[in-house]
């Protein structure tokens, strides 16, 4: 088991969240397909869910900031304060979240149907490699609290 430890660590430290969502965000641009876009429509949606995405990001970034706590996802280990207000009252990776939204909005702008069809293998790449590491640590931390948290809100949405 400790071997499979070893490896999932470094796969963790070799795709952190962001070079995950580059390579499909890569794969979106590869695959795109002017026939799978609807023009302004299209391009309206795209904006948008790109917008909402980078402002969820962007307020639970500023919300790790204000209490003080690591918003480097390699050092969940280092986390000082459970945070459940703001974004975090509604999801428990609202980050992960924005990033999908992120990675929905280029695939759908550039008309990429395996970019459409590959926003929940994005996201069960972030679960298994980031966030079930994540929540172990900040159950290890919190306990309780954590348990509480866990239980009144989802890990999505």
């Amino acid at each position: 088991m400790k071997h499979v430890n070893v490896r999932l660590e470094k796969l963790r430290s070799r795709f952190p969240p962001p070079v995950i969502l580059l390579i499909f965000v890569v794969g979106d641009c590869l695959t795109a397909n002017p026939r799978f876009t609807f023009g302004l429509v299209t391009q309206v949606l795209s904006l948008a869910i790109a917008a909402v995405s980078l402002g969820v990001i962007m307020t639970t970034a500023w919300q790790m900031h204000v209490n003080r706590t690591t918003l480097n996802p390699l050092q969940a280990d280092k986390t000082t304060t459970l945070v459940t207000r703001g974004c975090y009252a509604w999801s428990r990776n609202p980050i992960y979240l924005g990033l999908s939204g992120g990675q929905l909005a280029v695939a759908l702008w550039m008309g990429s149907l395996p970019g459409l069809i590959a926003v929940p293998l994005f996201m069960l790449a972030v679960a298994r490699l980031h966030i079930d590491f994540e929540e172990f640590q900040l159950h290890k931390r919190f306990g309780a609290e954590w348990e509480h948290y866990a239980k009144q809100v989802r890990r999505w949405l």
